[in-house]
């Protein structure tokens, strides 16, 4: 009895931290693949391969009121499902800009073998993604909730799949972390709404 009020009180407190945590947060940014000017190479700087670290910030501006939302969480069943289309369509959206991005290191003539072996996979798994939130959002419109979670959960899947490969095969990428950042936190706003249902 005494294990079992034990582990309550752990689960009670964990859940007031996570509260806690979630209130704070902010919404989460939408990506801006703007590109930026690159300086002219010196012979001493950094190959293609390196990417100069960037803030989370300054890839991926993302405002709510862009995708036609005005705030984070909804109230209602009805609210919460029209919250996590629009969300998806926006998800949709920023992939397929993201893929350009993509498609451009893969033809860079100095991208390293491994960097095309994992932007070749990516632009797999961002495929899947797509169809993801393609089927997430039909399942939202059908009020199909339990399967929607399961499909807007696939969707964060396919790109941390694209993120491990870079991981573990040439050391993480500021760029494609940075985007995978934004894939869960937008994923995890539709859950959260998609959870009120």
């Amino acid at each position: 009895m005494a294990f079992t009020s034990q582990k309550l009180i752990f689960i009670y407190i964990f859940a007031i931290f996570f509260f806690i945590l979630r209130c704070q947060s902010t919404p989460s940014p939408t990506p801006n693949l703007t590109p930026t000017p690159t300086p002219a190479p010196t012979p001493n700087s950094i190959t293609s391969d390196e990417q100069v670290p960037v803030s989370l910030s300054e890839l991926f501006e993302l405002a709510l009121p862009e995708i036609g939302v005005q705030k984070r969480t909804v109230p209602s069943e009805v609210e919460g499902c029209k919250f996590a289309s629009k969300k998806l369509q926006a998800v949709e959206r920023k992939i397929n800009e993201f893929k350009t991005v993509l498609k451009n290191r893969l033809a860079n003539p100095k991208t390293s073998k491994a960097v095309k072996t994992c932007l070749n996979q990516c632009q797999d798994n961002f495929e899947d993604a797509i169809d993801g939130v393609k089927t997430s959002i039909e399942s939202i419109g059908k009020h199909d909730l339990p399967k929607a979670n399961v499909d807007v959960s696939a969707i964060s899947t396919d790109v941390d799949t694209c993120n491990d490969c870079f991981i573990e095969m040439v050391g993480e990428d500021p760029e494609i972390k940075a985007f995978d950042d934004w894939v869960r936190g937008i994923t995890g706003d539709c859950l959260v709404n998609l959870q009120k249902g």
